[in-house]
């Protein structure tokens, strides 16, 4: 014994291989790092039929990184195209490394292995919280009318949310069976864009257990709806000249009624105490209540 506490570094192998040796193949079991040195290799999906290049390696490059400090296998086969050098960093190389190295060295590496672990487990789940939500998003800013090829409306989705197909398509059912979108063969069409606004409202208030406030107006605030979506006259007046309008027109309301529709948007303010109908506020708690089994889904 030399009197050193440190274990001996196992040093890594430097191998010359043939074009078409195997170098890596993903039913291996031991875990290893390998480093082009030289030549041209191939990361191999033999999965498939035909086959498929994923990417290749150059000189520096290197993978299975994630395989050793994160114990993730490598999905793929690794073949030499040329003849080709490599070196091999096997898991008691690595684990020799690493006990010989400072403390906050390895403290370090662990941090970064962690961030990239956690990076990677976010890139595989949906951006969408909701995808119903988020997809109902998507669609009301396409083209009414237009048709869109289903996989490729699927797929466009998908690569902005990482949302799952299967879970895609079930969702675009659902806003089918809505009658939001149409879906006849291979193709989809955004038929109600309009609608998908309240929709993703509705939901949102029903994700927050809350009540959502075109589905809690009493009939008479319904009346005074109607009303106010055909009135040719936008002259301002005040609440108690508002109220009286309605009287007139056999529509009771209250001063309550007249503050939580004042507090619903149904009115703007251009002058002191004077009001006149908010016609897009009234068009969407119309359409709200036009479309409300649509809106619930209990077609």
């Amino acid at each position: 014994m030399n009197g050193n506490s440190r274990q001996q570094v196992i040093p890594p192998a430097h191998l010359s291989v043939k074009a078409g040796f195997v170098v890596y193949s993903h039913n291996d079991q031991e875990r290893k790092i390998i480093i082009l040195d030289k030549g041209e290799l191939a990361a191999v999906d033999n999965s498939q039929s035909p086959r498929k290049i994923m990417f290749t390696m150059h000189p520096g490059d290197l993978v299975g990184v994630a395989a050793i400090l994160e114990r993730e296998p490598f999905r793929y086969d690794l073949e030499a195209t040329v003849d080709s050098e490599i070196t091999v960093v096997g898991e008691d190389c690595m684990e020799s490394e690493l006990k010989n190295i400072p403390l906050w060295l390895l403290a370090v590496i662990r941090e970064l292995s962690a961030k990239n672990r956690q990076r990677k487990e976010d890139s595989r789940h949906s951006r969408a919280g909701n995808s119903l939500i988020s997809l109902a998003e998507f669609c009301r800013y396409q083209k009414k009318d237009e048709p869109y090829p289903l996989e490729g409306f699927v797929q466009e989705f998908c690569w902005q949310t990482k949302a799952s197909a299967p879970s895609v398509k079930e969702d675009l059912k659902a806003l089918c069976r809505r009658k939001f979108v149409e879906i006849s063969g291979s193709v989809v069409t955004v038929t109600h864009p309009e609608l998908l606004e309240l929709f993703v409202d509705y939901l949102e208030t029903q994700e927050q257990d809350k009540p959502w406030p075109p589905l809690q107006l009493t009939l008479n605030q319904k009346k005074a709806l109607v009303r106010l979506s055909i009135m040719d006259n936008q002259t301002p007046q005040d609440p108690p000249a508002w109220l009286a309008y309605f009287q007139k027109n056999n529509i009771t309301l209250t001063a309550a009624d007249w503050i939580k529709m004042q507090g619903l948007g149904w009115f703007a303010n251009p002058k002191e105490n004077l009001f006149v109908p908010d016609s897009k506020k009234v068009q969407y708690f119309l359409l709200a209540l036009r479309y409300e089994i649509n809106l619930r889904g209990v077609l």
